[in-house]
């Protein structure tokens, strides 16, 4: 007997596996959140990691480091994320282009609201490298956008590319690509290390859940592939 697709929804473990993944970096970015809220001590170690990044003095890596959050301002993310999805489109991967554009607008979203309710100051005017951004710290909004943008892109090649060793490639770049954009807004002076880490959590567990959402939309219908 052939089973069913509710069945076969049922028996895919995937979909528990993202339920983890979502659940485990929720449960992350809160306890962040709460660490930054309640403990002193942890407020003063994240003050402190951050200054020790900030002194790195590396020739040619504030020059690196301003264009790694240049590529992490809100146009080149916004065109990356528009062309993608394009791209998608045009070759009949309409649910992953929708996926990837509902990924990065909805975490963004998400992102600029938590700023208001957490109203984190930003380092000092004079620790920064380039012009401090008028908006609240925390969580780091270039850090969210591209865990979102080279996660989907990353996520897309693990699930898509028959050649391992270019889905590998692939990954490692994005996870460089977002590293690379994080980072850059603490060595720069306009966030902690505590708001990066933050939006890293905060990413993960919205990409899983727009993965995993999309993935059982996808399964309720026919004649749709759930991966």
């Amino acid at each position: 007997m052939i089973p069913g697709r509710q069945e076969r929804r049922r028996r895919d473990p995937r979909a528990g596996v993202l339920v983890i993944v979502a659940g485990v970096a929720l449960a992350g970015f809160i306890a962040v959140a709460a660490a930054l809220l309640l403990a002193p001590a942890f407020v003063s170690v994240d003050v402190a990691v951050s200054a020790a990044i900030r002194s790195i003095e590396v020739p040619g890596l504030e020059r690196l480091a301003t264009l790694a959050t240049r590529l992490g301002d809100l146009w080149p993310l916004t065109v990356l994320t528009l062309f993608t999805a394009g791209v998608l489109y045009a070759r009949g991967r309409k649910s992953e282009a929708v996926v990837v554009v509902l990924t990065v607008l909805g975490g963004v979203l998400i992102g600029a609201a938590f700023k208001q309710v957490f109203l984190r100051v930003r380092p000092a005017l004079e620790l920064a490298r380039i012009p401090v951004p008028e908006t609240y710290s925390f969580p780091s909004g270039h850090a969210l956008a591209s865990v979102l943008y080279f996660g989907s892109l990353g996520f897309g090649a693990l699930i898509d590319d028959r050649r391992l060793g270019r889905a590998v490639l692939v990954v490692a770049g994005c996870l460089f690509a977002a590293l690379s954009i994080s980072m850059s807004r603490v060595y720069l002076g306009v966030h902690y290390l505590g708001d990066v880490v933050a939006a890293w959590f905060l990413g993960v567990a919205w990409l899983a859940a727009v993965v995993m959402v999309s993935a059982r939309w996808a399964a309720s219908r026919p004649g749709e592939d759930a991966t």
